[in-house]
Formats: C-alpha cells, structure tokens, sequence
C-alpha cells in the first residue's frame, strides 16, 4: 500500500507483479466523514508532496462533496536532516488543516509543520500519513505538539 515512490512499482517486475494502492482513499473517507471541519484546508508538508495533497482534496470533493482549499510547506534545510525554516504557499488563517504526508518516521517535519500552521492562524491541525513510522522521538514530539489528530493508515 502507498509505495514511497512510484519507481518502486518498476523493480519487481516481471516476476512479481505490484500494483501501488493509494492509501490516502482511507484518509479521504475518515476527514470526508467529519462533521465539524470548518474551512477545511489540505496541506503537503513538503514540495514533494504537492501532487498527493491535491488528489487527496479532489476525492474529498468528489467523494464527500467537501469544498477544502490546498496549501504547501516549503522546507529550507540546512544540511541533511535538519530544518533551518518552513514557508508556508497559500493562507491557512480560520482554516481546519489537514497536513498529508506518505510518511511520519520521527516527526520532526510533521510536528514543526503543525506550528507554522497555527502561527499562521489555522484553528486546528489534524495530519493523515500512510505509514506510520514513527520511530526515536516520534511519540514524544506529537505528544508534546498542538497536533490535533494523527490518523494512520
């Protein structure tokens, strides 16, 4: 489910036959059920992300009927593994967020991300990932941030 990357697809071939089943139909169906999502936004927390962010808010449309707006966070790095700054593309303010990601392994993006989003004035911030890494400081760091929810596939 979810490979990380669609390349991954390519290397079993042909023995082994793979198809990549987007998980992120689990996440449309839970937010999509949600009563009270009040100007719901989809977010990628990541450049890389864009694409899976907005096939995730165009079935929320599709499927729920949900109207959400789409925004990105845009990742300086200093070196390798460390954030020097997030930007965030688009407005968030008096937003419900929804920050999308294929995968939450330590949860030093997710949990920074969380933050430029409420500093930017989104009321909460609920994130959705397919993989559920979640390893070192994860469960400490979500613990300790404003996260609202974290649904894993």
């Amino acid at each position: 489910v979810d490979l990380h990357c669609g390349q991954i697809q390519g290397f079993f071939r042909p023995r082994v036959p793979v198809d990549n089943l987007e998980g992120f139909t689990v996440g449309v169906t839970y937010f999509g059920d949600m009563d009270d999502l009040v100007n719901p936004t989809v977010v990628s927390p990541d450049a890389g992300g864009v694409y899976r962010a907005k096939q995730f808010r165009d079935l929320l449309a599709r499927k729920h009927n949900v109207d959400s707006g789409l925004a990105m966070i845009i990742k300086q790095r200093a070196k390798a593994n460390e954030i020097d700054r997030m930007d965030l593309v688009g407005s968030v303010k008096d937003c419900d967020c929804i920050l999308v990601d294929d995968m939450v392994d330590t949860a030093g993006t997710l949990c920074k991300a969380v933050d430029v989003l409420l500093e930017q004035g989104a009321r909460r911030v609920f994130a959705f990932c397919s993989h559920g890494v979640l390893s070192g400081p994860a469960a400490s760091r979500i613990e300790k941030s404003n996260l609202t929810e974290l649904v894993v596939l």
